[in-house]
C-alpha cells in the first residue's frame, strides 16, 4: 500500500516544478493503482460483487 502515496509524491513533486504531463500521468497511475487495489479488496476480504 505504499507504492500509491509514492508515486502521488512523485507526481505532486512534478506538479511543483512545472512538469505538469508527467506528474499527471504519475496521479494517474496512482488512481489506476488505488482503484485495483480496492476492487481486489472489496472482492476478496468484503465479500462485494463489484
Amino acid at each position: 500500500m505504499f507504492l500509491p502515496f509514492l508515486t502521488a509524491l512523485i507526481g505532486l513533486i512534478l506538479v511543483w516544478f512545472e512538469k505538469r504531463l508527467a506528474g499527471l500521468v504519475l496521479l494517474a497511475i496512482t488512481v489506476g493503482i488505488l482503484l485495483v487495489w480496492f476492487h481486489s479488496h472489496a472482492t476478496t476480504h468484503l465479500n462485494l460483487s463489484l
